[in-house]
């Protein structure tokens, strides 16, 4: 049976750019692009996205639904730091970019308040330091397998750009019950499966309880997705503490 339903993406896009460290130009050298992300107040319930920037600074803009959600950006030395007061933290409005700097930045947290819960589309720009990126998350809704869900529709996908041919490593640990970790080659993010009907390739794969990890060689000019997947039905249920680590050439 074909899984449809689809928990957390990370995208990455190939490109031809031979390895080495990347040029730390000043301008942001790397965009993390993480859509549909689901929110609950407080800073217990933040998500936390960890990356390796060069310069201790990352820019960001969140697009909030609905727009009387208020978010704060609290920068973080480690993914797992303990998160200042929220009051010493960056607000950030809905769909304006802003500047997040701190000595030993390395993860950001975002805490939502206002509302019960809240959607967002969220951008990060910065000079890559290191190849690596980790998110983190207290929760992941069961697979819903309504029609404007399909195909990536609701789930929270993260695009990375650029990104150089060769080995993209990742693992992904959660609780809850079992699950398939797959690298997808294709068109996730423009949801080609709906568009044309081709199926997704899978470039990698590991199926069973978690943590999973997988190796993929990204040697081409293409689109590919990390994806954690379960198959809708009864035996579905909400995954807890989900952390997926990816890293790359």
């Amino acid at each position: 049976m074909r899984k449809v339903a689809v928990f957390l993406v990370i995208v990455a896009f190939a490109s031809c750019t031979a390895a080495g460290t990347t040029k730390q130009s000043g301008v942001p050298t790397l965009t993390l692009r993480a859509q549909n992300l689901q929110l609950f107040p407080g800073s217990g319930q933040a998500v936390r996205i960890g990356f390796q920037t060069a310069t201790g600074s990352a820019d960001i803009i969140a697009d909030l639904t609905p727009d009387t959600a208020a978010l704060a950006v609290c920068p973080l030395a480690t993914l797992g730091a303990d998160i200042p007061p929220v009051t010493t933290c960056k607000d950030v409005g809905s769909g304006v970019r802003e500047t997040i700097t701190s000595a030993g930045l390395a993860a950001v947290a975002l805490v939502v308040s206002g509302v019960p819960s809240a959607r967002a589309n969220v951008r990060l720009e910065y000079d890559d330091g290191g190849h690596a990126m980790s998110v983190q998350t207290p929760f992941l809704a069961a697979p819903d397998a309504s029609p404007a869900c399909k195909d990536n529709g609701c789930n929270p996908f993260f695009e990375l750009t650029p990104l150089r041919n060769g080995a993209f490593n990742a693992t992904a640990a959660w609780k809850g019950p079992a699950g398939t970790l797959v690298m997808l080659q294709g068109s996730v993010l423009g949801r080609s499966l709906t568009a044309t009907g081709i199926p997704y390739r899978e470039a990698a794969r590991a199926d069973g309880l978690s943590p999973l990890s997988i190796n993929a060689n990204l040697s081409s000019q293409a689109e590919y997705a990390l994806v954690i997947t379960q198959p809708p039905g009864p035996a579905a249920a909400p995954l807890g503490d989900v952390i997926v680590n990816a890293t790359w050439p």
